[in-house]
């Protein structure tokens, strides 16, 4: 028979056990902070840094300074925000493997009035730029107003950025990371043709695009397609050119290709015009979309692609703005649709599901590249749905007549509304001559001084985008999303992700898209749609009614069935 243990055994087998677990609670908090992993279950991973986030900061080239400005008081929900935010650059920190030093500075009210240590810290939120801001709290059936901190501020090389106002979570890793990004790498360029009537970047059409560009570390420029395009460009965009490109253009997008540099056309095939004799005052007249002359169909055809002069019209859309009796209003029309969902076999779609896309022509393959028999890798980026049409005959847009029935002559979709492609490419101009910049031409077998010989092919690894519309891009469009319409924000991550392809720097890609998702319902037939409403109406409290009765019977059968 075993022995009872003595009362002093089994107070050292307790404290073994307790000293044993402390210990093996030790070596698993040591392995998690060498090990560091979360386990996130949201659908975007919100709570978990990006790839490009992670080696960014990672491959940090020195040291980079990080103060976490926070009032101690907050009130729900920032509280919750800066919890979120402090979290937040613990992972930058984690990651950084020390190359991101993080100091949380707490902020208390009155800090100025505590003496020397209160003046000090702010003092050095100044010196940060973070700054107090007005933040309304509901509490007790009221509002109440009152200054707090929560801001960051960055140092690198004596170099201070900041964020100095945070008022919520969303698009935050994105807003860090584009500043660290800015600070610490060295920009690359994008270009904008300005040379054919094309929207210009400030104050011009494009202004939204420029800030996130900016935000995002790119320097931008606007070039005249005249002169070579300067070796330090990364990538070319021409968005909307409304008059035909010279052949000098031409030559330049060409020779700037073929060094293996990156092109993007976003052209409308047609644009819609009030015709000349019908404008009445006082009466809002119909559009008519009539051809766009960009002057760039022969070289499109030649790397394999054709914008075709039509306008594409899906069931499948959302509002747009069209001027009413002199207002601007915001209607459901054919005309805006929405595309998607999106391929995720680029890096420019992926992780993006659907954006809308106003008055877009479609896209064809031509060629070789049609055949299968070219070696560029080409991946379609968007389609209308099924649901869409071209329209038979001149396309005229009636704001206050929206076409709800396909015509019986219309051509069916899905039409493709975009391409990209990447490998070698021809030159259009090769086995031609080559193009001076006052257009004169010279022989390219001949060598002439000061003019760069031709280039007759690209390199490997060469890319290219074709887009048939422009609209979308426009900060008439994608302004709707800083305006209530979150649907749109979606354009503006498609470009900056086209400017990431182009520059082949998609760092910021994945960060980028958290949060600019838009997901469309599935489109459905009228006689469906009113099927199902009648269900809602009607059925839903019919049933309710069924199960009532026959739980009404099932009591009376139970009853008269009971003896006592």
């Amino acid at each position: 028979m075993a022995k009872p243990l003595t009362k002093g055994k089994t107070a050292a087998n307790a404290i073994f056990f307790v000293v044993l677990v402390l210990a093996g609670l030790g070596v698993l908090n040591l392995i998690a902070i060498r090990l560091f992993t979360r386990l996130d279950m949201t659908a975007e991973k919100v709570y978990t840094l990006s790839k490009g986030s992670k080696d960014l900061v990672r491959n940090l080239p020195d040291r980079l300074n990080v103060k976490l400005f926070m009032s101690d008081d907050l009130k729900p929900p920032f509280r919750q925000t800066a919890q979120f935010v402090r979290d937040l650059l613990d992972d930058y920190a984690t990651y950084s493997g020390g190359k991101l030093n993080l100091e949380i500075i707490k902020m208390s009210d009155g800090d100025a009035k505590k003496g020397e240590e209160g003046s000090k810290k702010e003092e050095e939120a100044a010196k940060y730029k973070v700054q107090k801001s007005r933040r309304g709290v509901m509490s007790a059936n009221k509002v109440e107003i009152g200054a707090s901190y929560l801001g960051i501020g960055f140092d690198y090389h004596g170099t201070i950025e900041s964020i100095p106002v945070i008022e919520s979570d969303q698009g935050l890793e994105f807003e860090i990371s584009g500043l660290i990004k800015q600070m610490t790498v060295k920009k690359k360029k994008v270009a904008f043709a300005s040379s054919e009537g094309e929207p210009q970047l400030q104050h011009g059409g494009l202004g939204l695009l420029a800030d996130q560009l900016k935000k995002s570390g790119y320097e931008t420029t606007s070039l005249e397609l005249k002169a070579a395009i300067p070796a330090d460009v990364d990538g070319l965009l021409i968005i909307g050119p409304k008059t035909p490109m010279s052949e000098r253009g031409k030559y330049v997008v060409d020779q700037f290709l073929m060094k293996g540099k990156s092109v993007a056309f976003l052209v409308d095939g047609e644009t819609m015009q009030t015709p000349r004799g019908m404008m009445m005052p006082g009466m809002d007249m119909p559009q008519i979309a009539q051809a766009n002359d960009a002057g760039v169909d022969d070289l499109l055809l030649h790397y394999g692609f054709k914008i075709n002069a039509d306008i594409i019209l899906d069931k499948q859309n959302f509002i747009g703005p069209v001027t009413i009796g002199q207002q601007v209003l915001g209607i459901n029309h054919p005309v805006f649709m929405v595309v998607g969902p999106l391929s995720q076999d680029s890096q420019i779609t992926k992780g993006i599901e659907a954006m809308i896309m106003p008055y877009a022509s479609s896209v064809d393959l031509v060629g070789d590249v049609k055949d299968g028999k070219s070696p560029l890798k080409v991946i379609k980026l968007m389609a209308s749905s099924k649901d869409s049409w071209k329209p038979e005959g001149p396309f005229v847009f009636d704001p206050q007549m929206n076409p709800r029935k396909v015509p019986d002559k219309a051509t069916h979709g899905p039409f493709a509304l975009g391409y990209s492609a990447t490998g070698k490419f021809k030159s259009f101009f090769a086995g031609k001559q080559i193009v001076r910049e006052d257009g004169t031409k010279v022989d390219a077998n001949i060598s002439t001084p000061g003019v760069d010989p031709l280039i007759a092919e690209s390199p490997e690894g060469t890319r290219l985008v074709v887009v048939g519309d422009s609209d979308f891009i426009n900060d008439q469009y994608a302004g709707l999303a800083m305006r209530g319409l979150q649907q749109y924000i979606a354009n503006l991550a498609f470009t900056l992700n086209l400017v990431d392809f182009l520059a082949q720097d998609e760092a910021l890609a994945q960060v980028r898209n958290k949060g600019m998702q838009n997901r469309p319902l599935a489109q459905v037939s009228e006689g469906t749609a009113s099927a199902i409403k009648a269900v809602n109406i009607i059925g839903l409290p019919f049933l309710l009614c069924v199960i009532g009765l026959i739980r009404w019977r099932v009591r009376n059968s139970r009853r008269s069935q009971a003896h006592l």
